[in-house]
């Protein structure tokens, strides 16, 4: 499985270890589940920014209420 490495100071790791403990997980979890939904969010806002056009296409003669 491919791996990721990241230099983090003492101060940052200590600081990631805390919250990852806080939140019951690893600290490996807690960054596998971080970037993964950070790259599902940017692909979900770029589709978005796609979709939005012909969707507002399609209601732009809906009554002002309905839009």
């Amino acid at each position: 499985m491919p791996k990721i490495s990241v230099d983090l100071s003492d101060e940052e790791l200590d600081r990631v270890n805390k919250h990852a403990k806080s939140l019951g997980i690893s600290t490996r979890a807690l960054a596998k589940q971080l970037l993964i939904n950070d790259a599902d969010r940017a692909r979900f806002l770029s589709a978005a920014r796609i979709a939005l056009p012909t969707a507002l296409d399609a209601v732009k003669d809906a009554p002002e209420g309905l839009r």
